[in-house]
């Protein structure tokens, strides 16, 4: 235990810091600080335990955190388990109580690609996204799975490698690794879907990177292909009334028509 850190991180809190994660500088570097949440648990977290429980699809648990110290010692315990395997994740500095202490790990992927897309720079937003699918496909190969591998807890660092952030579920424990890893996907495509929800290309040249990396015959896609059939009939109930829907439902959907046709030429 640092006790400098400690005093540092006691008196900034103390001072009121109005975020749940906020940079310090320590040792001439930013530093971030994330403090505790309570438990996450909701009733739309109970439907899927039921979903998972009736369909036999393991992807459909929740792996919702468990919130407080224990959150983030599971976290803490997340990011040493991937620096040992040389997957690129901010450095833990301590952990101290209701708080953890990491490093800067990059700017944010979904904010350079927002501000690429202001520039009108395409073929740096294709790139991130091909990127992102390979680190995907990458962090997959080292036997893990991230949780929520979404634009924003992806990072593009100074070498222009692709880092990852925010492991505050943890869905190796909660379920098997391949249903893990098909969860992540879902997760993944989903993100690029909703971030760029009129260039259609760029979640295919996402999708297409993270295949190119794992192979048609990669174990997470068995389960994928089995929750993908099993979603056909609600694609084939809501398609007509796309109109209607909500954002989320539309992206959704396209979404799953891609990886549809993907995993089903």
């Amino acid at each position: 235990m640092n006790e400098q850190l400690h005093r540092l991180v006691k008196h900034t809190l103390a001072q009121g810091v109005g975020a749940r994660v906020f940079p310090l500088r320590w040792e001439n570097r930013r530093i971030w600080v994330k403090q505790a949440v309570p438990p996450k648990t909701k009733g739309w977290h109970r439907l899927q335990r039921f979903a998972a429980s009736i369909t036999g699809i393991a992807l459909l648990r929740p792996t919702v955190s468990p919130g407080g110290q224990a959150g983030l010692e599971s976290e803490a315990a997340t990011l040493r388990k991937l620096a040992s395997l040389g997957v690129l994740v901010p450095d833990l500095i301590d952990v101290g109580e209701n708080w953890i202490a990491i490093g800067d790990n990059g700017r944010i992927l979904q904010s350079c690609m927002e501000d690429d897309v202001h520039k009108g720079d395409d073929d740096a937003i294709r790139r991130q996204v091909v990127s992102a699918g390979a680190a995907l496909a990458g962090l997959h190969g080292n036997g893990v799975a991230h949780g929520a591998p979404l634009l924003r807890n992806m990072t593009l660092r100074d070498d222009s490698q692709i880092g990852f952030i925010d492991f505050e579920e943890d869905p190796n424990a909660k379920m098997p690794l391949i249903d893990a890893q098909a969860r992540d996907i879902l997760l993944f495509v989903f993100s690029i879907q909703r971030e760029f929800k009129k260039r259609p290309e760029l979640l295919r040249s996402g999708w297409k990177a993270y295949m190119e990396a794992v192979g048609e015959d990669a174990p997470q896609l068995v389960p994928l292909r089995k929750v993908i059939r099993f979603l056909r009939p609600v694609y084939l109930i809501l398609r007509p009334f796309r109109r209607w829907l909500g954002t989320d439902a539309l992206n959704g959907l396209w979404a799953y028509r891609t990886l549809r046709k993907s995993l089903y030429r």
